[in-house]
């Protein structure tokens, strides 16, 4: 005997209040009382039998088992509402892709290169800070995220693992250097995203003090120094790799430090742009498995 879903209302309730995590942003949204909302959820929760928010005194915040049952929601309601939308076919000439802004620059645009020039009648409309949220609310179509492993329940293709490469501006060396131990002497740029310890595994080496560090707490701002000449910075390959094409940055080692961090494309499983998605991430995946860089500065004798 099939099992009768909850009611259209207890859905409603539960998803405005997951959004808005507020119960009383969610019954303003419905039009409803806030003790409406809160009994509505409750018999989700009963019929569940987990909690699905935690309460302290007005505030109410989502459990890992809330989380869960939030994404699976809003997956299905991507579906009904795409079931609705009459014009999903003219829609399919549209590819919203969503990725935090430094991922967007350095790694999404290179998916696009050639992409409009094969689909004339493609428009792109790019989300800087788009994450898996505004996949499942349906604001974008697919995103580009990185991650040690893809969230379940979507569609995932990876795209590329990242290493660290130490690099600096051209001239920060009168020549490339020829050991590590000469790499880690000169002026560090520390970050703690993307710690030397790491490096300093891969090459073989006990930590070591090294030249004046400079520290920052941002990847993208560690970058920019060392591309003005500050010193050497651990960055990931692929967020480099133009920086590397244009000799704005050179690598100063071959040794990398990899990473169980990998870019990922992610979509919905029931998205009706799948073909233009999947024609994307291939694209996305062959441009990160280009050679990122020409061949390392000859070293002096």
């Amino acid at each position: 005997m099939p099992v009768r879903p909850p009611s259209l209302r207890a859905i409603a309730a539960f998803e405005a209040a997951a959004r808005h995590q507020s119960f009383s942003k969610a019954a303003e949204e419905l039009n409803l009382t806030r003790s409406a909302i809160s009994h509505a959820i409750r018999t989700l929760e009963e019929r569940l039998a987990v909690d699905l928010f935690t309460r302290t005194g007005p505030s109410v915040m989502l459990t890992e088992a809330g989380r869960t049952f939030a994404g699976r929601l809003r997956l299905s309601l991507e579906m009904i509402s795409q079931a609705f939308d009459l014009s999903a076919r003219t829609d399919r000439a549209v590819l919203r892709v969503g990725a935090p802004a430094d991922l967007m620059q350095r790694v999404v645009a290179l998916g696009l290169a050639g992409l409009r020039t094969s689909h004339p009648d493609l428009d792109i409309e790019l989300r800087a800070q788009g994450g898996v949220s505004d996949l499942l609310s349906g604001t974008v179509d697919v995103v580009v995220a990185q991650g040690a492993s893809a969230p379940v329940g979507l569609q995932a293709r990876l795209l590329a693992r990242e290493a660290l490469v130490p690099v600096a501006a051209p001239g920060v060396f009168a020549r490339l250097p020829a050991r590590p131990e000469e790499v880690v002497a000169a002026p560090l740029i520390h970050c703690p995203a993307r710690p030397w310890g790491l490096w300093l595994e891969a090459a073989g080496l006990d930590r070591m003090r090294s030249g004046e560090a400079l520290k920052v707490d941002d990847l993208a701002c560690a970058i920019e120094l060392a591309r003005a000449g500050a010193g050497v910075c651990l960055a990931p390959r692929l967020l480099v790799q133009d920086d590397l094409r244009q000799r704005r940055l050179v690598r100063v080692s071959d040794i990398e430090a990899y990473l169980p961090d990998g870019y990922w494309a992610l979509w919905g499983a029931a998205s009706p742009k799948a073909e233009l998605i999947d024609l994307f991430a291939e694209r996305l995946r062959h441009a990160l498995s280009a050679p990122p860089e020409p061949e390392l500065q000859p070293r002096a004798a």
